[in-house]
């Protein structure tokens, strides 16, 4: 017997298909899921998500993907089905709301902690999921007793695997979160931890990390070297993690790996004395200063671009 479910609701609309709260009726009764569907003419994108997933089974901040089935439907003919564990929160920006828009710095903290050890899972595996932004990271009940939701980064819609899938010039993805390298085509977990960056800009203000959403505007702030504003009122620390998650160069900025042992997401207690002044020093900012070796390239393919 085939599985049967009751759809309850529309958690989403994307361009490829739609995403249902459902609950199974057979052949187990009262399972709740978000089923993503998508007809016949996307089955792939699924397919290819399901079998990304099928990696992370194990994987404590990435959502989880319980198997997928066909349907036939009167309107779509016939519907690929995926079942994914359902966020009860929403996304990230449905938290973000909730707390009127910013998120208190203290859980900022948390949630970023949360969101590098699904990054570090993804790159360990080989994958790089290029479109981390706060729509793709759902919140989940708190699992520890803190108090403070769960993460978990989901739609691996657009992730692709290092070395193995070829990208030409152009960027898949959201172009607010979008890292300078991605106009040159290259693919590394390095795409990620800036997109990482952004997120955490917009928990911290409650708003874009760009002041504009224009796609040829922001393409060329990141051609002429710019980043998104670390905010004033961010802590030395904070704005310090910030600046690795920034550095142009991908080669040259910091894994998840090393983000994950920075100051910033340790508890207060156990951060040295003097690090947060040492953040300020002329010695810590010369030694961490950003390469400028990767700026040619980008001022390279816009001139490619420019010509007629």
């Amino acid at each position: 017997m085939g599985v049967k479910v009751v759809k309850i609701k529309i958690l989403g609309k994307g361009c490829h298909g739609v995403v249902h709260l459902v609950k199974t009726i057979a052949p187990v009764y009262n399972k709740v899921y978000a089923m993503k569907s998508a007809d016949e003419d996307h089955y792939y994108s699924l397919f290819k998500e399901e079998e990304i997933l099928q990696h992370f089974a194990d994987s404590p901040n990435i959502v989880q993907c319980h198997g997928g089935f066909t349907s036939i439907e009167q309107e779509r003919g016939v519907v690929y089905n995926m079942f994914l564990e359902y966020a009860s929160g929403g996304s990230l920006v449905n938290l973000m709301k909730k707390n009127g828009g910013k998120v208190p710095e203290r859980d900022v903290k948390c949630y970023t902690r949360m969101i590098l050890q699904g990054l570090l899972d993804i790159h360990r595996k080989g994958f790089v999921h290029c479109d981390l932004k706060p729509g793709n990271i759902l919140v989940f009940p708190d699992r520890d007793g803190t108090g403070v939701a769960s993460l978990k980064i989901a739609d691996f819609g657009l992730a692709k695997q290092i070395g193995v899938n070829k990208v030409k010039y152009g960027f898949q993805g959201s172009w607010p979160y979008m890292s300078p390298e991605s106009l040159l085509g290259q693919v590394t977990g390095a795409l990620d931890v800036w997109s990482l960056g952004c997120v955490v800009v917009e928990m911290v203000t409650g708003g874009l990390p760009w002041d504009t959403c224009d796609a040829h505007d922001l393409m060329m702030k990141l051609f002429m070297g710019e980043s998104p504003n670390i905010p004033e009122d961010m802590s030395i620390l904070g704005k310090d993690f910030l600046k690795r998650c920034f550095v142009m160069d991908p080669n040259q900025r910091w894994s998840a790996s090393m983000l994950l042992r920075h100051p910033y997401l340790r508890p207060e207690h156990e951060v040295p004395r003097g690090v947060q002044q040492s953040c300020n020093s002329s010695r810590f900012s010369t030694y961490f200063q950003e390469e400028k070796v990767f700026q040619p390239r980008l001022e390279h393919l816009l001139q490619r671009i420019s010509e007629p």
